[in-house]
């Protein structure tokens, strides 16, 4: 896979990040609620942490280590998250991570595009399974996973683990 994949949903194209996305990525990522729920992201989140991001991301595709797509929402072409996929060696596993803009919180924007990269992993990149965790005050999170047929494996002592594998078919 020499190009970095599109992904479309109803409402949402998933894609590289840009240039162009760093004005939103700073906007909706600078919030402490997302800050307290996704583990790589600092707050106050600045400019720099964006373009730090960024070339990360650029990084981990040209590595074929990490898929970091951006959320951009059909309607204002502007980005509203993230969604990312980290298939680990051996290519039969990948870790799911996502977070979304607080404004955009409660409308199954999430829910779509973790289905469009779930499809994407077990599928395209062929992964047996697919596995995410949360946080297990984040009730937002855990309805998006079990929306996409994610199972409940286990609970930490604040986070709860979920997967999917493939369909055997």
């Amino acid at each position: 896979m020499a190009d970095f994949p599109e992904l479309a949903t109803a409402r949402l194209l998933l894609r590289a990040m840009t240039d162009a996305d760093i004005p939103a990525l700073v906007k909706y990522a600078n919030n402490p609620k997302i800050a307290e729920r996704v583990l790589n992201i600092p707050y106050p989140y600045r400019e720099y942490d964006a373009i730090f991001r960024m070339s990360k991301v650029l990084q981990g595709f040209n590595r074929k280590t990490h898929f970091s797509f951006a959320m951009i929402l059909e309607d204002t072409q502007e980005l509203i998250g993230e969604i990312g996929l980290h298939p680990l060696p051996g290519g039969k596993q990948g870790q799911l991570a996502y977070w979304v803009a607080e404004p955009c919180w409660g409308k199954g924007l999430a829910t779509e595009a973790v289905a469009a990269v779930l499809d994407f992993g077990l599928s395209t990149l062929s992964l047996e399974l697919v596995f995410a965790e949360c946080k297990r005050d984040n009730l937002g999170s855990i309805r998006v996973l079990e929306k996409n047929a994610m199972q409940a494996v286990g609970t930490g002592r604040s986070v709860e683990q979920y997967y999917r594998k493939k369909e055997q078919g």
